[in-house]
């Protein structure tokens, strides 16, 4: 079967949560059919990258993505798809069909839906339920011309996205919850789940002892809003009350805005985030309270065998029972009372991240993962395109 898999972002690891997924479901589908991707880029860098993703492919071909900032006062489209709406990408896609035959179109992200061809099979990959997002930052604001901005902005992106998921043959999320959501919108729409997946092989404990000092660690691509929150709120709320313990804060784009916190220590980006943890004696910490999807960092986390404190929020796309596989909380209270048990007991840290690494064996190898995707692309009859 000829796939062709159109990408916002650059389908490489160690970058981004998406750009995992998207790699290891390139890699998982070419083993069986033939798959040509088309990704945008944002500049030299990302090119480069996407030569890694060459050798588990038939082609891929990078468009530069520029985007439209000029304003379109009539346009009920939200901005993100004029973001990713440009000539070359559509000619890309035009080009690939004329050249060889396409069974399938896989669009990545909500913004990519815009290149869907009504003849062609469709899935769609929704890595985070943008309406949802938008609907959460309305709530937050306060002042009335946000405010109405921000409805706005909630309301054409939730128009988009259930006249989209309607169209598409496939739609799939990473968690159930998102799933949920969008079925009870878009209900026209066949919504799966697949969660995103990690090699357990690859991602494991270290058999070396050594003695290590405790310490907490974050990780994050601080372009995410959510990043920057639990990192403000571990340098604002949580640090100041430990200051005999080392907070490593690790990932690219650290806003300068950021707390100032005298036991945080800022490494940036990391190629290889296995070298970040040092079973049991490093306590990951995930305090996101907000956003949608799975967290990459927190499959990492699992796999490593690391005691984890999240927030219901972060835990999203996991089957975790408080005090088993992680510690949850959602207060500042709650994360130091919960850091304060783990500080104190070992046996209580390796239980957990024992557990921890268990569900992720059992559930989020890839290996199992994987059938989920080859499924995915399983053509019954074609439902009204319109």
């Amino acid at each position: 079967m000829n796939i062709l898999f159109l990408t916002a972002y650059a389908p490489v690891l160690h970058m981004h949560g998406g750009g995992v997924r998207m790699y290891h479901n390139i890699r998982i589908l070419s083993e069986q059919h033939s798959v040509r991707v088309i990704s945008f880029v944002e500049d030299d860098k990302d090119r480069e990258r996407l030569k890694t993703v060459e050798a588990i492919c038939e082609s891929i071909t990078a468009v530069q993505r520029i985007p439209d900032f000029r304003p379109h006062w009539l346009s009920v489209k939200p901005f993100l798809v004029r973001e990713f709406s440009t000539p070359a990408m559509y000619a890309a896609v035009d080009h690939a069909c004329r050249n060889k035959k396409v069974d399938v179109i896989q669009c990545e992200y909500l913004q990519m839906s815009q290149y869907r061809r009504r003849e062609t099979f469709s899935i769609l990959t929704i890595h985070e339920v943008l309406s949802s997002n938008a609907y959460q930052a309305f709530q937050k604001a306060r002042e009335p011309i946000e405010r109405f901005r921000l409805f706005y902005r909630w309301m054409s992106i939730l128009n988009y996205e259930i006249s989209v998921c309607n169209r598409f043959d496939r739609v799939v999320t990473m968690t159930k919850e998102d799933a949920d959501y969008l079925r009870s919108y878009a209900h026209r729409a066949d919504v799966r789940h697949i969660p995103i997946g990690i090699d357990p092989a690859y991602f494991r404990p270290s058999l070396e002892e050594i003695e290590r000092p405790i310490e907490v660690l974050f990780v994050g691509n601080f372009r995410h809003s959510p990043n920057v929150e639990a990192a403000d709120f571990l340098l604002s709320e949580i640090a100041p009350h430990f200051p005999d313990v080392q907070f490593v804060i690790a990932g690219s784009h650290v806003p300068d805005t950021l707390p100032h916190a005298p036991n945080a220590v800022f490494p940036g980006y990391i190629a290889d985030t296995r070298d970040l943890f040092h079973v049991p004696n490093t306590i990951f910490v995930a305090p996101i309270f907000s956003g949608t999807g799975q967290r990459v960092k927190l499959l990492e986390a699992f796999a490593m065998a690391s005691p984890v404190i999240t927030t219901p929020v972060g835990a999203l796309g996991f089957s975790i029972r408080n005090g088993e596989q992680a510690m949850l909380a959602n207060t500042a209270s709650e994360f130091r009372a919960a850091l304060r048990r783990l500080f104190c007991s070992y046996e209580l840290r390796v239980r957990i991240g024992n557990e921890a690494r268990r569900m992720i064996v059992d559930r989020f190898d890839w290996a199992t993962v994987g059938r989920e995707f080859l499924t995915l692309i399983e053509m019954p009859s074609r439902k009204a395109t319109f």
